[in-house]
């Protein structure tokens, strides 16, 4: 019985002491100095920086490595006080993954342009191994990266563009590529005074009232792998007080394999299509300045000026050569000007048409093009 008992309590305390030993393995703190190796060695790859730091340090599941700095071959060096890496783990094929990879208050500088950031971060990270990088292997490296409060401009500029944040978003990954993805450019603000310090674009800016440009910047698609087409659900460029234009189409003809190919991508050309597409910009101020600054170089009133165009418009289309689009054309551009809201255009062809049909189109009998793609345009819609 007392042996029974001894063995029964020798069992439970190494069944107890493993449980120990494995959460301790589970939780130790990172090798901060493995990490940062394989980030350096992901960094220099490809052979076109020099990265190198001050210390690494493991704080709890995180590593830090201070002071790091990039040079690059081709000028824009970059330092960041400190590289923040949560919780890495190491990768059986090399490099690691990461929480997050935290890059604040860093700068880009060369010869002409200073670019600062003041937040930085990609989530979900993954820095592969040399060898995965230069065999171009498909890899996701985060499925999400900000970078806020950037500045930049170069050293004789009167003062910095400034961009509030730039976001992308990588999703749908499918054998290490992703198949969806967003980018957003919110808050780009060019000063007047940048404007202004251009001979080309000085008089217009003043002319049309602008002390200053603001606006967003949006691209937003995804890839189906199964049609072998590429969905822009939105590019987009919003400008306050000026307007939204969007673009929005669907391409076919689009195998994966070219797509991921630089040496195949001139042979899309074959096999591409259009299947679908529509522009549409809704009118935010720019409209009515043109046409005010027109009027008054004119001598005439914006009315007058609305008229006269309108008017000549018949005779400034006739170069198409297609009387149904032309009346398209005159009809909406009458309305928009007379009122401008909104403007669309759409392509819309029963069938996908070829790259190709398009270009063969365009230079036999151009005036065609927009019956092959089955053109239309509206106003106000």
């Amino acid at each position: 019985m007392m042996n029974l008992t001894v063995s029964g309590f020798a069992v439970r305390s190494l069944t107890l002491a493993s449980a120990l030993m494995l959460s301790t393995a589970a939780f130790a703190a990172p090798d901060a100095q493995k990490i940062a190796d394989a980030f350096v060695a992901a960094a220099q790859a490809r052979g076109e920086a020099k990265v190198t730091f001050d210390s690494a340090k493991a704080d709890g599941d995180n590593v830090t490595l201070s002071n790091v700095k990039m040079v690059s071959k081709h000028g824009g060096d970059v330092s960041i006080p400190a590289v923040v890496i949560e919780s890495p783990l190491e990768r059986t094929s090399g490099g690691f993954t990461a929480a997050s990879i935290a890059f604040d208050g860093g700068k880009v500088v060369d010869d002409e342009t200073t670019i600062t950031w003041q937040k930085g971060i990609f989530k979900d990270a993954i820095v592969p191994a040399p060898t995965e990088i230069n065999s171009k292997a498909k890899i996701t490296p985060f499925s999400n990266m900000e970078v806020t409060g950037i500045s930049g401009g170069a050293a004789d500029a009167p003062a910095p563009v400034t961009v509030d944040a730039v976001n992308v978003t990588l999703g749908d990954v499918i054998e290490g590529a992703p198949n969806d993805g967003q980018l957003r450019i919110s808050g780009v603000t060019i000063p007047g005074e940048v404007l202004k310090a251009d001979e080309q674009t000085k008089d217009w800016v003043e002319q049309l009232g602008y002390d200053k440009l603001t606006f967003d910047v949006g691209i937003d698609g995804a890839y189906d792998n199964s049609k072998q087409s590429f969905t822009f659900r939105s590019i987009s460029f919003d400008g306050k007080d000026v307007g939204k234009l969007v673009i929005t189409g669907t391409f076919g003809g689009l195998p994966r394999d070219k797509l991921q190919d630089p040496d195949k991508l001139s042979e899309l050309a074959a096999t591409a299509t259009v299947d679908s597409a529509k522009i549409r910009f809704d009118n935010a101020g720019i409209v009515g300045r043109i046409i005010e600054m027109q009027a008054k170089a004119m001598g005439a009133t914006p009315d007058q000026f609305v008229e006269q165009i309108s008017g000549a418009l018949p005779l400034l289309l006739s170069v198409v050569g297609n009387q149904g689009f032309q009346d398209r054309i005159a009809t909406a551009a009458t309305a928009f000007l007379k009122d401008p809201k909104s403007l669309t255009i759409t392509a819309a062809p029963g069938n996908p048409v070829s790259i190709m049909q398009i270009f063969g189109a365009a230079s036999a009998a151009p005036q065609t093009l927009p019956d092959v793609l089955a053109v239309d345009i509206q106003a106000n819609q």
